[in-house]
């Protein structure tokens, strides 16, 4: 892996997080949006690649789905949370790979 590739894998963990945690405060998708867009602005990587990483690192962020919600607290919204927070970055990853603009909304 070269050091863009592990640039734009950690930089795509620590958007997947914002975006899991937008979600569990009760952002929406255009805050969200907006926060992405603030975080990649800047950047010399390709940001498709680091959205991207950011969907590939969703999983890691939830809990696993063989946890029963009865363990702890949360359990069932934290996987809910993920599972939205993948979604709001797949359609961001898509709108950047067809040359759209993840902020100002489209």
């Amino acid at each position: 892996m070269t050091s863009r590739q592990q640039s734009s894998a950690e930089l795509g963990s620590g958007i997947a997080a914002l975006v899991v945690t937008a979600v569990e405060v009760g952002h929406g998708e255009l805050e969200a949006r907006r926060q992405v867009a603030g975080f990649l602005r800047g950047l010399r990587l390709d940001p498709a690649a680091v959205l991207h990483a950011a969907v590939a690192g969703v999983p890691g962020l939830a809990p696993a789905e063989t946890v029963d919600p009865a363990e702890g607290p949360g359990v069932e919204d934290q996987l809910l949370a993920a599972l939205e927070a993948r979604e709001w970055l797949e359609r961001m990853e898509g709108d950047v790979a067809a040359g759209r603009p993840l902020w100002p909304p489209h």
